[in-house]
């Protein structure tokens, strides 16, 4: 039987066309994310000036409600478009919550890929080991965490200070001098920034220093401010040797005689100490006055803390600086005098 030639023409042209629909289809369907990104990208270029904003994504933010803060911050003319974008790529669950920087008018897809990325904008803000809260403030002020004055009004807060757990007067000695990573939203929120670093101290407190404390009846507060004169004095590799010429004054009731105390909310830490600063009456001066001062003059790293409740086992009772970076120690006055005569040149100011 024959086949009219026309049937045949017809099946052929039916194949052909069939076989170009799933050509194109495939090729629509593989190619229609990076259409859309061109299509939208090529409007955008046009009625969206481009500039910086920084974009929240919050944690748990459904796809549609990413869409919404992208289109509502001008990053995208479309959030139909981006959740289609994500759903083609089969991506709508792998969006990351954070702070990001994008551009207004931005391709959908490119901003999908960051988001997905979750490369956020990071703050950092580096606490150095013995700096007290004046200087902290000073710092807070400068990186635009806050104000001086907000800082110190916060750092002495009771209300915030028995929320954090802290019997004290102030912040000081509880504020962990470490590296802090923040998110551009936490970056102003002083109350959140000193929660963190009060945190810090609490884990590296609970896992070092503790115990011991506990054992010995010592309180955080004690610990705190014994450790933040260790700071301020020991050199590296020191801090067991002068926390135990500390145990030893204090178990023998006498002076500590820790020059920074005597300028401690006074002068700046580091100022030049006369003998004026010495003769003043004032709580934190350990040289008119016996035992812990009120309260930590800085704020102390793990090193002085752990140091605090572990003192090295020796009789020191006296220390004074070398010319080479460290500390001379002596067992008495008269090895001591010795020593400050051949360093210092002034021993009449630096005995007891």
């Amino acid at each position: 039987m024959k086949i009219p030639v026309f049937s045949i023409v017809k099946t052929a042209s039916a194949i052909a066309l069939l076989i170009v629909l799933a050509v194109g289809g495939h090729y629509l369907y593989s190619n229609f994310p990076e259409m859309v990104r061109h299509l939208l990208a090529s409007g955008s270029e046009k009625t969206v000036p481009s500039h910086d904003v920084v974009v929240t994504i919050p944690k748990g933010a459904s796809l549609s409600e990413v869409g919404s803060i992208l289109q509502d911050q001008g990053v995208i003319s479309s959030k139909l478009v981006f959740k289609i974008v994500a759903f083609i790529r089969g991506e709508q669950r792998h969006v990351k919550a954070g702070d990001y920087l994008l551009k207004t008018g931005s391709d959908p897809g490119n901003v999908l890929d960051l988001l997905i990325s979750g490369k956020t904008l990071v703050f950092t803000i580096t606490i150095p080991e013995g700096y007290n809260i004046f200087q902290i403030a000073d710092l807070f002020e400068q990186r635009g965490i806050a104000s001086k004055k907000d800082f110190l009004t916060t750092a002495s807060d009771q209300g915030f200070l028995h929320e954090l757990g802290i019997e004290s007067v102030s912040l000081e000695g509880f504020l962990f001098p470490d590296t802090y990573f923040l998110r551009p939203s936490e970056r102003s929120n002083v109350k959140l920034v000193a929660k963190k670093m009060v945190s810090r101290f609490h884990s590296v407190y609970d896992k070092y220093v503790r115990e011991t404390a506990e054992k010995y009846g010592w309180s955080p507060l004690q610990v705190v401010t014994l450790a933040s004169l260790i700071e301020k004095e020991a050199k590296p590799n020191e801090h067991p040797l002068v926390s135990a010429v500390f145990h030893n004054r204090l178990r023998q009731n006498m002076k500590l005689q820790c020059d920074p105390t005597v300028i401690y909310g006074i002068k700046p830490m580091g100022a030049k100490i006369t003998r004026t600063d010495l003769d003043r009456k004032q709580p934190y001066n350990t040289y008119q006055n016996t035992g812990l001062p009120p309260g930590p003059i800085a704020n102390p790293g793990k090193e002085s803390l752990i140091a605090a409740v572990m003192p090295a086992a020796v009789d020191y009772l006296y220390f004074v600086a070398k010319n080479d970076g460290s500390h001379q120690f002596s067992n008495n006055l008269a090895e001591h005098n010795k020593w400050v005569h051949l360093y210092q040149r002034q021993p009449s100011s630096l005995t007891p």
